[in-house]
């Protein structure tokens, strides 16, 4: 064996963890106050305030984990010299300015720290030892970040989207940088996240390169999967960071299975091509839905397409690219767009082969003749050949004409938002669900303010108020009790429950039991009987079923039993018989006892 180097062979250890624990560790642990520590030297010079702020934040939520290691030179005196705990010192004094502001509401200060406190004054050497340890500690790799943050996302679910990050913040110590980051590196496929890295080399994604395949990928993730599969090298990620738009361009033309159409303003599209082209990379579910736009049944979508192509060819159609199509097609979020700055236009390339045929479908439909109408019968017949008349009349054929292509425009525009308006409402996203139930909750609250109130004064203790000393509640103000009724519904952060809440408090008032409400109050039975008559008609009606198959399962038997017969109406059993004949009264001579018939064996 050679010799070894001096310099590695081992040190007398502060802690030695080479042996059998002895009884007694070497130190005793102490909780200092912060006014009593100061800091030894230490090599590192540079450090983040986020991630002191991010560190004082899980000091003042979650307390101190792991001790810091000091000593105290004179016994007499409390003063602790700190060798390890720079940071947690730093951050335990800044705790003191954060404390009850934003994101830290509600978290009181760090007033002290654990440490463990050598039995001696450590040497120079012992001291390089116990710095270098501490700035040692490995961080976790970017996938097991991803992995951590994955874990905490999910058990934070039910938060709104900036309550959820502000929460997995906290508990992890990330920024909110870094928790944006890695939310949206969650969206990407296995393949893709796994790539991603810090330090990107060879085959690897920088983190803004990922984060830009993220935005992509909501709208185009075939596409978002062959862009990620070119980069190969440093050098090509590095041109897909300067020009992803010219890097997406090349990636098409040179991966014929992704389906991407860039549409330039004023371009003009082949109508027969394109269509071929789209329906040869149209999806199964892709498929039905362009069968229910096209009306017919799924397995006759193939001869559909054939006459679209068809009549495409025989009309030699172009299609003009618009600023409207353009709209459409980002507006619909069936077009991955790369913005170029202010003073370039976006590219847009459509990466849904059904917005494709459906732009072709509309342009067959509604096309017009372009050319000037001729009408020159009127001024051959009068023999007029003025040039200011000739011009007069050029000038009104086309205006005309302007207008019917306008109308015919309006017209393609608000076909064209209806598809839109179908294909969004397959997969809402949280934002517009949340918006759905403000917009129910808003339009509940303004056209049924009282009916509302009613239901929840008097079936919510919060929304009632005590009167004089009778020891009796009644509710509060309409206004009071509207306002905090519709706070509650558009804070909850599950939309639908949002909206059942103020729904529920609106249909209530239909199952009350008037011997428990005052009669001539503002919210009495008296005032709002025409009330609740208005809102809903009395008698079968679908709105009065709805409300009952509603509140039936939450209603006590009692409550049930005492309004079933307002809801439910029992249908008049159905039948073919003539009961009114049968029942009628009947007479003997009215029978055919046969009496009148010969019997032909006696004759």
């Amino acid at each position: 064996m050679p010799n070894p180097n001096p310099a590695l062979l081992p040190s007398p250890a502060l802690f030695d963890v080479t042996t059998v624990p002895q009884a007694a560790v070497e130190g005793t642990i102490e909780r200092v106050a912060l006014d009593h520590l100061e800091l030894a030297p230490n090599p590192r010079r540079q450090i983040s305030q986020d991630s002191i702020s991010s560190l004082a934040g899980l000091l003042m939520r979650t307390g101190q984990l792991i001790p810091c290691i000091g000593h105290r030179p004179d016994a007499r005196e409390r003063a602790v010299l700190l060798y390890d705990g720079q940071r947690r010192l730093l951050a335990a004094r800044a705790s003191h300015e954060l404390a009850g502001t934003d994101q830290f509401e509600g978290l009181a200060p760090v007033q002290s720290l654990i440490v463990l406190l050598l039995d001696h004054a450590p040497t120079p050497d012992e001291v390089r030892r116990i710095q270098a340890q501490a700035n040692q500690r490995e961080e976790l790799s970017l996938v097991d970040q991803q992995r951590q943050f994955a874990d905490c996302w999910q058990a934070r679910a039910g938060l709104l989207e900036d309550e959820r990050i502000a929460a997995v913040c906290a508990d992890l110590g990330y920024s909110a940088k870094k928790a944006h980051n890695l939310r949206r590196q969650l969206t990407l496929p296995n393949t893709i996240r796994e790539r991603v890295a810090e330090r990107p080399g060879g085959g690897q994604i920088s983190i803004g390169m990922a984060n830009r395949l993220a935005d992509m990928h909501e709208v185009a993730p075939k596409l978002t999967e062959a862009v990620a599969t070119r980069i190969t090298t440093t050098e090509l990620h590095d041109k897909a960071l300067r020009d992803l738009g010219g890097f997406v361009h090349r990636t098409i033309v040179e991966d014929e299975r992704t389906y991407a159409v860039r549409i330039d303003d004023g371009a003009l599209l082949d109508a027969a091509e394109h269509v071929e082209r789209a329906r040869a990379h149209l999806t199964p579910a892709e498929r039905e839905q362009l069968a229910s736009i096209l009306g017919c049944e799924p397995d006759k979508l193939d001869r559909e397409l054939d006459t679209l192509t068809a009549r495409a060819k025989t009309k030699a159609l172009k299609i003009q690219i618009t600023a409207e199509t353009r709209d459409r097609a980002r507006a619909g979020r069936f077009a991955f767009v790369h913005e170029r700055g202010r003073d370039f236009a976006d590219g847009i390339w459509v990466v849904n082969p059904v917005f494709t045929i459906d732009l072709v479908r509309d342009q067959l439909a509604y096309r017009q003749d372009d050319g000037v109408a001729r009408e020159e019968a009127f001024f051959a017949g009068a023999g007029l050949d003025d040039d200011e008349l000739r011009a007069a009349a050029q000038e009104d054929r086309a205006r005309k004409n302007a207008q019917r292509l306008r109308q015919a425009e309006a017209t393609s525009s608000n076909l064209g938002l209806g598809h839109d308006l179908r294909a969004g409402l397959i997969d809402p996203t949280p934002g517009q669900l949340h918006a759905l139930k403000a917009i129910i909750c808003h339009l509940l609250a303004k056209h049924y303010r009282d009916v509302i109130a009613y239901g929840a004064g008097w079936t919510d203790q919060e929304r009632q108020q005590p009167i004089g000393d009778t020891g009796r509640h009644e509710p509060r103000q309409v206004d009071a009790i509207l306002d905090a009724e519709l706070q509650r519904a558009l804070k909850d952060p599950d939309p639908l429950r949002g909206t059942a809440q103020l729904a529920a408090s609106w249909a209530a008032s239909f199952v009350l039991d008037a011997d428990g409400i005052t009669r001539t109050k503002t919210l009495g039975t008296e005032r709002m009987a025409h009330k609740l008559a208005d809102a809903v008609p009395g008698g079968p009606n679908p709105l009065r079923a709805a409300i009952w198959e509603f509140l039936r399962p939450m209603l006590s038997p009692r409550l049930a039993a005492l309004h079933r017969d307002e809801f439910v109406f029992d249908e008049p059993f159905e039948t073919t018989v003539e009961l009114a004949a049968h029942r009628a009264a009947s007479d003997l001579a009215d029978l055919d006892l046969g009496e009148n018939d010969q019997d032909p064996v006696a004759a």
